[in-house]
């Protein structure tokens, strides 16, 4: 399962036109967005999420993470160090990190040729599992982008046939040296 706020509740616009998960307001009336809106989701959701007989079970993997992490960003993966960090960029995406919609409000310049912006740059995750992570671990030594994280999820549902490689590996997760999450990240396997 995927879910996600609304653009009221993921941290992006400091006030918003309708409530946010608890329905509070600032000092002016305005409904409260940003980055406090976000932490009122988490407080909202998370409980139920930790309180479900999946993720009690051991069987439900909570994976916790943002999608951006600003405009610049020089660790994100550039055209240069595509092989080292496994990131290629998709069939309809020619520039990684310039935004049309932040184009059109004159907040990124078009670029002249590709690989001018660095991508959404690196993002923390926070990932929870009491069968497969032992809590209260930290990880800063594996590097993993999203098509490492669709591996993940293909591997640990058990799915071994089909996808572009025959072994259940979809788009890019399924490139012959995609690395899943490793020990690193899963110390209790």
């Amino acid at each position: 399962m995927f879910v996600t706020p609304n653009l009221c509740n993921d941290g992006h616009d400091a006030t918003c036109v309708a409530p946010n998960v608890e329905g509070t307001k600032n000092t002016a009336g305005k409904n409260i967005g940003g980055l406090a809106a976000a932490d009122l989701w988490l407080k909202h959701w998370m409980p139920m999420i930790f309180n479900s007989p999946a993720y009690k079970s051991g069987k439900m993997l909570v994976v916790l993470t943002f999608d951006e992490s600003g405009f610049v960003d020089s660790r994100a993966c550039e055209k240069e160090d595509q092989a080292d960090c496994q990131s290629p960029t998709g069939p309809n995406v020619s520039n990684p990190g310039f935004s049309p919609i932040l184009g059109l409000f004159n907040l990124q310049t078009p670029p002249t040729k590709n690989f001018v912006y660095s991508g959404g740059g690196q993002v923390g995750a926070v990932l929870f599992n009491k069968k497969l992570i032992k809590p209260g671990t930290i990880n800063t030594t594996g590097s993993y982008n999203h098509y490492s994280a669709l591996r993940s999820y293909e591997d640990l549902l058990g799915i071994t046939k089909g996808g572009n490689d025959g072994f259940g590996h979809l788009g890019f997760a399924a490139l012959p040296n995609m690395k899943p999450f490793g020990t690193d990240v899963f110390n209790r396997r």
